[in-house]
């Protein structure tokens, strides 16, 4: 697993280094310190998960994950921020992010945020998310269809419908029905509360 780290926190960026060396030693970690040098980055490689820092020098927060979800559409984008104000949250869901960890969290806390995260799933700073397994969509959702859960793995992933027509090799309008009829039976009205509940039920995504 290749895990792009983005923060301009010295301590903070080695001490998540250390903390997913520590959860496995075959991860390799990237560390940079801006939006800037994540961007360029990912430009010269693949990563499957990048974690970025909210508020930085220079280019931050909604511009920030924009513009890597622009550059690497592929891979999982989790932001990072001492801000856990639940607005904050909800855009950066919006925006693609597939999960949201507080940095002020207690340090069990971070580590059960990070490996959760790691092993694929989905972690929002919500009481009593991520304390079960991590579970397939289909697992979590034994209703939803073989293509429903397709789309929604992908949706999670913060992927576009654009993107997920092209990955599925269907129309954006299929995808639409197909959201549509995903929000429907989980009892939601849209993406970012599909991720909410995804979180709930301890989906992993990857």
């Amino acid at each position: 697993m290749r895990v792009l780290v983005c923060d301009d926190h010295s301590l903070f960026r080695e001490g998540l280094r250390l903390l997913l060396e520590k959860l496995d030693a075959s991860m390799e970690v990237t560390l940079t310190a801006s939006a800037n040098e994540a961007l360029e980055a990912t430009r010269s490689g693949m990563f499957d998960l990048i974690l970025l820092d909210w508020h930085m020098d220079g280019l931050e927060g909604a511009r920030a994950l924009e513009a890597l979800r622009e550059s690497a559409p592929l891979t999982r984008v989790v932001v990072l921020s001492g801000d856990r104000d639940a607005q904050l949250v909800r855009s950066a869901v919006d925006l693609g992010a597939a999960g949201f960890i507080p940095k002020d969290s207690p340090p069990a806390q971070l580590m059960l945020a990070v490996k959760t995260i790691a092993d694929g799933g989905v972690y929002l700073p919500t009481a009593g998310l991520a304390k079960i397994q991590t579970r397939d969509v289909r697992d979590a959702f034994p209703s939803l269809t073989e293509r429903q859960a397709d789309v929604l793995r992908a949706a999670l992933r913060g992927s576009s419908n654009k993107l997920i027509a092209r990955e599925l090799g269907i129309s954006d309008g299929t995808v639409k029905t197909h959201l549509r009829a995903i929000y429907q039976e989980l009892g939601t009205r849209n993406r970012t509360e599909a991720v909410y509940m995804a979180a709930e039920q301890g989906v992993r995504i990857s």
